[in-house]
């Protein structure tokens, strides 16, 4: 039996995003965007503590925004773990005081029983979504991109768990409280992922792999998680989907199609909350 892999999520938005993979009694981090007090208090929640005996095997940097970065020096030194960026990333106060590791796109990254692959997605600044295998589990986290490509399409759908970025709902972002230039900053091609996009991009998940879509990176301003679920639920009908609401912490364990089938109930949920199933998946 395939050994668990879970992914605790301590923030997800633009208030921080951070997460913590777990398998075989070993951790990675990705990303920075909160520092190692909330971090630590948000990992307790979730009935675990982030600073341990055993040092996390990496933090891994997708770009340098500071929702994503700006606490890489400090939670890297409390944690004593070793900082892993892409040459494109800058980090320049956390490259003045560590030896940061270089990661390239296209080039596995093994860490213990990890195996760390990079995608470029299109962002206003150079930016990667990553995928984790430990064991027969496999993840991926994709957020801030402006739009889908096929490459990552691809990508994800050789995942059992793929966390997904539904920033925005057009109609919240059009009539809003930002200033035109953000607007246009958002909504553009190199911008974030609209509940529509989010939405036509899981609807090509289904029938792959893929087991578990949990929408991430939902604006507080401009979404919320019942619209982002309600736009990807009127298009999926296969594949179980979950809103995480902005900056609340959550655990998910990733586990396979099957796995899924087995289960008592599948369905759509937003948060700790699932919604009664429309279809039961059944194994291939």
């Amino acid at each position: 039996m395939p050994r668990a892999v879970r992914i605790f999520v301590l923030g997800s938005g633009s208030s921080g995003n951070c997460l913590v993979v777990e398998a075989e009694g070993e951790r990675l981090l990705i990303d920075a965007g909160i520092g190692p007090t909330r971090a630590a208090e948000r990992m307790r929640l979730l009935g675990a503590d982030l600073v341990t005996p055993r040092a996390p095997l990496g933090l891994f940097v997708t770009h340098d925004h500071g929702d994503h970065a700006s606490h890489a020096l400090p939670l890297a030194r409390a944690l004593r773990t070793p900082l892993y960026a892409h040459d494109a990333a800058p980090l320049e106060r956390a490259r003045r005081r560590l030896a940061v590791r270089t990661y390239v796109p296209g080039r596995s990254v093994a860490l213990g029983p990890f195996l760390v692959e990079a995608l470029p997605i299109p962002h206003d600044a150079p930016h990667v979504a990553l995928r984790v295998s430990a064991g027969r589990r496999r993840f991926a986290i994709a957020t801030d991109l402006g739009h889908a490509t096929r490459d990552l399409r691809a990508f994800l759908s050789e995942c059992d768990l793929v966390l997904l970025e539904a920033n925005y709902c057009p109609g919240l972002l059009a009539t809003g409280p930002y200033p035109p230039r953000l607007k246009r900053r958002v909504g553009g091609p190199v911008g974030h992922l609209a509940n529509d996009q989010a939405a036509e991009l899981a609807r090509s998940l289904e029938d792959t792999r893929v087991a578990r879509l949990a929408l991430v990176h939902i604006s507080r301003t401009n979404n919320s998680p019942e619209l982002a679920l309600a736009a990807v639920a009127a298009r999926v009908r296969r594949l179980p989907v979950q809103a995480l609401p902005h900056g609340q912490p959550h655990r998910i364990d990733v586990t396979s199609r099957v796995g899924w089938a087995a289960a008592e109930q599948l369905g759509f949920g937003f948060g700790g909350r699932v919604f009664a199933p429309r279809l039961t998946i059944r194994p291939l």
